[in-house]
C-alpha cells in the first residue's frame, strides 16, 4: 500500500509541474502543524494548528467525501460563472466541484499553505485534479500572486458572476490570507469591468486621438526630458475631488515653494481663484475632455499630454507641451520616433500627474483634491469643474461601496474611483523612497500615505522661495531636437495601402457570408464548404495582421463585445443556430469594413497634416 502512495506522488507532482511550470515548488514538507490522519471512514483528513495554537480540522474527521458533496451541491451550476475555491487541502471539495458545476464555469483554487500542498500530494491520487483543464491551482501566500494569476483566468466580457465557496477550517486557519485574496479578486473584477467599459466607451476615440495627434507627439519633448529635474521638490497633484472646496484657497501660497500639478479637471477649478499651475496633466480622448480647458487662460503653465488626449487640446494649447503614452498604433513606426518616456496609471490623470512627479524627483509628494470618493452629499467633484453638479443619490450596489475615509468613518465609492485608489496604494508600497502626504482634508483613505492638512503642509514644507519651474521647462524644451519627419510618413503611407487591402477583404467576406447562408439554407454541402473556407482564410489573414486589425476592432468595442457575449452564450447552449453565427459574422466584417474606412480617413487627414509642415518647415 505504501509503495502505491509513493507512485502517485510522484505522478501527481510529474502532472503539476507539467502544467503549473509558472509556480515551481519546494515539494519537501517542512512543518510540524500539519497532520494527516484517517477519517472515521478510512479516507485521509487534515488537521492543521492555528496561529492561536489550537488544532482545526481542515475537511471532517467523520466523512471528508460527504461533507465536500454537501458544500458543492449549494454551489451554483450556472454556466459561465468563475468559481473560486479558499483552499485545496487534501482536493475533496475541488472534486465534489467538478462532478457538480456545469463543465464550461471555470474553478479557480488558491492554496495558501506549500506544506499542505504537498502533503496533500503525499495522501491522495490526485491525477484526475491536476491534469484537468477546468481547474486553475494556485499554491501561494502572496495576495500578488494571487491577482496575477486570476488576471489570467477572469474574463469580464465572457465570464458572469464571481462564487465563492470553501473550507470553513480553511478560512478559519488562514482567516488574514483569505481576506487579503479576496481584495485581489475583487480588484481584478473592478478592473476589468472598468477596462471593458471604457474600451467599450472610448476605444475609437483613443485610436482617432492618436492618429491626429502623431505630428504633435512627434514634434514635442517627452515626458522624460524632465525626469530627475527636480529632485528633493515639493509637488502637489492637484485633483478635482469635492474636498478640494476646502483648501483650493491656500495653494496660492506655494507658488515658487512647490511645483503644482494640475489635473485637466480642475483647471476651471483653479482659475476661479486666480491660481497658476506649473504642470496641466491631460489623458482622456473623450470630447468633453477639451471642455475642462476650453477657454482658459491657462498662463505659462505647461501641458504634458498623452497622445490620445483630446486633439482639440494639442490645437489649441498655447504653452509649452510635453507628450508621454505608448498606444499601440507606434508600433508602426519603430525607432523613426523616440521614446517619449513610461508614465504607469492605474487610468485616473491623476495617477499619471503622480507618477511624474515620482520620476521628476519630487519629494514629498502631496496629494489635494484626490478624494477617490463621493462626498457625502454624494458630490464627485469640486466646485468650478464642468462636474459640479454632478450627485450620487443612489446606495450601496455591486458598482458602488463603502471604503475606509481619512476621517476615520466610510464613504462611498465606484469601481473606477478604487481602481484609481489601488493603484495609488500599490505604487506607495512598492516605490517608499519617497514620503507621500494626503492633504485632500477628506476622500477616501489610500494606505502608506501619511495624513496631513494642507496647512501644516504648507508651513513645514513649502517655505523656500527658491524653485523655478519655469526655466526648468525651458531648459527640457530647448534640449529636444525635432527628428526627420520622412520615415514616419513613409510609415503612414504603408498603412493607407494596408488600409485598402483591408476594405476589398472585407468586402470579400461579406460576399461570401451571404452566399454561405443560401447555401446552408438550400443544404449545399460542397457550396457550404467552399465559402466557409474562404471567410476562414480572410479572417486568418485578418486575425494575423500586425497593424490594422487592433486599430480597427477599437472602431466597434460595443459590437465586438455583443458578438463575443451571444458567442459565449451559444457556448453555453445546446441549440446550433447557424443564422445566428453567420449574422454575427456578418455585423464583424461590416463593422470591419466601416472602421476601415474611418481609419483611411484619419490617415489621409495625418499624413496631410504632416506634407504640410514639412513644405512650411
Amino acid at each position: 500500500m505504501q509503495e502505491k502512495k509513493h507512485v502517485w506522488e510522484a505522478e501527481n507532482w510529474a502532472i503539476y509541474k507539467d502544467r503549473y511550470s509558472f509556480n515551481k515548488l519546494d515539494t519537501t514538507v517542512t512543518s510540524e502543524r500539519i497532520e494527516i490522519i484517517d477519517s472515521r471512514i478510512g479516507m485521509p483528513t487534515v488537521r492543521v494548528m492555528s496561529s492561536t495554537g489550537k488544532k482545526v480540522f481542515l475537511h471532517s474527521s467523520v466523512d471528508p467525501v460527504k461533507e465536500a458533496k454537501k458544500i458543492a451541491e449549494s454551489v451554483s451550476s450556472k454556466p459561465g460563472n468563475v468559481i473560486v475555491v479558499y483552499g485545496f487541502g487534501l482536493g475533496y471539495l475541488v472534486e465534489a466541484l467538478l462532478e457538480t458545476v456545469d463543465e464550461r464555469s471555470p474553478i479557480f483554487i488558491i492554496e495558501p499553505e506549500r506544506d499542505l500542498f504537498c502533503a496533500a500530494m503525499a495522501a491522495r491520487d490526485l491525477r484526475h485534479l491536476l491534469s484537468s483543464e477546468r481547474l486553475y491551482i494556485l499554491v501561494s501566500d502572496l495576495p500578488r500572486t494571487v491577482k496575477a494569476y486570476f488576471f489570467s483566468v477572469y474574463n469580464a466580457a465572457k465570464h458572469q458572476d464571481i462564487i465563492v465557496t470553501g473550507l470553513a477550517g480553511h478560512r478559519t486557519v488562514y482567516g488574514d490570507f483569505y481576506d487579503q485574496s479576496m481584495r485581489q479578486i475583487k480588484e481584478v473584477v473592478s478592473t476589468n469591468v472598468v477596462n471593458l467599459v471604457t474600451g467599450i466607451r472610448l476605444g475609437w476615440n483613443f485610436v482617432s486621438n492618436s492618429i491626429l495627434n502623431l505630428l504633435d507627439y512627434s514634434t514635442y519633448p517627452g515626458i522624460v526630458s524632465l525626469f530627475n529635474r527636480m529632485k528633493g521638490m515639493p509637488a502637489i497633484i492637484v485633483s478635482a475631488g469635492p474636498s478640494l472646496n476646502k483648501n483650493i484657497q491656500l495653494l496660492k501660497e506655494v507658488k515658487g515653494k512647490a511645483v503644482i500639478i494640475a489635473v485637466g479637471t480642475a483647471v476651471k477649478a483653479l482659475k476661479k481663484w486666480d491660481i497658476e499651475a506649473d504642470f496641466i496633466f491631460s489623458i482622456d480622448p473623450h470630447p468633453l475632455n477639451y471642455e475642462h480647458m476650453k477657454g482658459v487662460d491657462v498662463g505659462r503653465a505647461a501641458l504634458v499630454a498623452e497622445i490620445q488626449t483630446h486633439h482639440m487640446i494639442f490645437e489649441n494649447y498655447q504653452g509649452p507641451v510635453f507628450v508621454s503614452g505608448d498606444m499601440p498604433i507606434l508600433n508602426w513606426f519603430g525607432d523613426s520616433i523616440e521614446k517619449k518616456g513610461k508614465i504607469e496609471s492605474g487610468g485616473s490623470v491623476a495617477n499619471n500627474a503622480f507618477v511624474a512627479a515620482y520620476k521628476m524627483g519630487a519629494d514629498p509628494i502631496i496629494l489635494v483634491g484626490q478624494d477617490l470618493a463621493y462626498s457625502r452629499d454624494g458630490h464627485s467633484h469640486a466646485t468650478g469643474t464642468i462636474y459640479e453638479d454632478k450627485v450620487y443619490c443612489g446606495g450601496e450596489n455591486a458598482s458602488y461601496f463603502q471604503v475606509k475615509a481619512n476621517d476615520g468613518g466610510k464613504l462611498l465609492t465606484d469601481r473606477a474611483f478604487y481602481q484609481f485608489l489601488i493603484f495609488f496604494e500599490q505604487w506607495i508600497d512598492r516605490y517608499s523612497d519617497r514620503e507621500y502626504i494626503n492633504a485632500t482634508e477628506g476622500g477616501a483613505f489610500i494606505p502608506g500615505t501619511k495624513i496631513m492638512t494642507l496647512r501644516e503642509v504648507i508651513d513645514e514644507y513649502c517655505q523656500e522661495t527658491t524653485i523655478d519651474v519655469q526655466e526648468l521647462i525651458r531648459e527640457a524644451q530647448i534640449s529636444f531636437k525635432i527628428p526627420n519627419m520622412e520615415p514616419i510618413l513613409e510609415k503612414l503611407e504603408l498603412r493607407l495601402k494596408d488600409a485598402k487591402k483591408t476594405i476589398i477583404d472585407a468586402n470579400k467576406a461579406i460576399k461570401h457570408l451571404k452566399q454561405l447562408e443560401k447555401a446552408c439554407e438550400d443544404e449545399q454541402t460542397k457550396k457550404m464548404q467552399q465559402h466557409l473556407k474562404a471567410v476562414t482564410k480572410i479572417y486568418k489573414k485578418f486575425e494575423n495582421d500586425p497593424y490594422i486589425r487592433e486599430v480597427v476592432e477599437a472602431y466597434f468595442q460595443h459590437e465586438l463585445h455583443g458578438i463575443f457575449s451571444r458567442t459565449h452564450t451559444a457556448e453555453y447552449s445546446e441549440e446550433d443556430d447557424f443564422h445566428a453565427a453567420i449574422a454575427d459574422y456578418r455585423i464583424y466584417y461590416e463593422k470591419v469594413l466601416e472602421g476601415t474606412k474611418a481609419l483611411e480617413d484619419l490617415l489621409h487627414r495625418c499624413i496631410e497634416k504632416f506634407r504640410r509642415n514639412m513644405c512650411n518647415d
